[in-house]
C-alpha cells in the first residue's frame, strides 16, 4: 500500500494542507521560545524566592521531626570537598561512595582521607572519564550503589550537588534506578569562596520508595 496519493503528496493530503501543517510547527516552536524566554524572566524576577526555596532543607546537623534520614551511606558527585565534608560531619554515615572526574580527583582524594580517619568505610573514587556524559555517571553511581548495598548498608543516599550538571544527571538517574534517596546541598559562601557551616542546608530531592 503505497503512502503517496494520486496528486503525488504523502497520504494525498493536499499541498495547502502541508503548508499549514508547516506553518504551524513553525507557530508551535516560536510559542515554546517565547515561554522558556518568559519562564527564565520570571525565574530571574523571584530569584530570592528560588534561593530560599531551595534553603528550606534540613540543617546538616539536625534531624527534622518525623523525618527519616538516617542513611547507612551517602555518594557524592564531587566538585570540591568542603559541602561533603560538611554532609558527611553532620550525617555521620557508616560508608561513602565517591564519583570523581580528572579535574575533581584530588578533592574525591581529599574527602576519602577525611573519611577515613572518621572511621567510614570509603567506596572510591570513581572515575568518571567523560563527565558532560549523564550515561556514563549514571552507569559509575549505579555500580558504587550495588557494591555499597553489597557490604549490607540498605539507605543510601545519592549527593548530586557537586560535579557537571549532566554527571550530576545521571546520579540522579541511577538513585532513581537503584531506589535511592537524592540529596542537594546549599551553603553561603564567605569570602574566601569556602561555605559557612551554620548556612549549609541538605535538601532531598527523591526518596526511596
Amino acid at each position: 500500500m503505497s503512502l503517496i496519493g494520486d496528486n503525488g503528496q504523502l497520504f494525498g493530503w493536499t499541498e495547502s494542507t502541508w503548508l499549514w501543517l508547516d506553518q504551524a510547527g513553525i507557530l508551535a516552536g516560536d510559542l515554546l521560545m517565547v515561554s522558556s524566554v518568559a519562564m527564565g524572566f520570571v525565574a530571574w524576577a523571584h530569584r530570592e524566592r528560588l534561593r530560599r526555596w531551595f534553603r528550606q532543607g534540613l540543617p546538616l546537623s539536625d534531624v527534622e521531626a518525623g523525618a527519616d534520614d538516617s542513611w547507612d551511606a551517602l555518594i557524592f558527585t564531587v566538585s570540591r570537598g568542603e559541602l561533603p565534608e560538611l554532609l558527611i560531619e553532620g550525617r555521620k554515615p557508616r560508608a561513602v561512595g565517591l564519583l570523581a572526574t580528572a579535574w575533581s580527583q584530588g578533592a574525591a582524594d581529599e574527602i576519602a582521607e577525611f573519611a577515613r580517619r572518621k572511621g567510614i568505610i570509603v567506596h572510591g573514587p570513581r572515575r568518571v572519564d567523560d563527565p558532560d556524559n549523564p550515561v556514563e555517571g549514571c552507569d559509575e553511581t549505579r555500580q558504587l550503589i550495588r557494591r555499597i548495598r553489597g557490604q549490607g548498608h540498605e539507605r543510601i543516599a545519592v549527593d548530586v550537588t557537586g560535579g557537571k550538571t549532566p554527571m550530576s544527571i545521571g546520579a540522579f538517574q541511577a538513585a532513581e534506578l537503584e531506589n535511592c534517596d537524592v540529596l542537594y546541598v546549599t551553603s553561603d559562601f564567605d569570602s574566601n569562596k569556602r561555605p559557612i557551616p551554620a548556612t549549609a542546608r541538605v535538601r532531598c530531592l527523591r526518596q526511596s520508595e
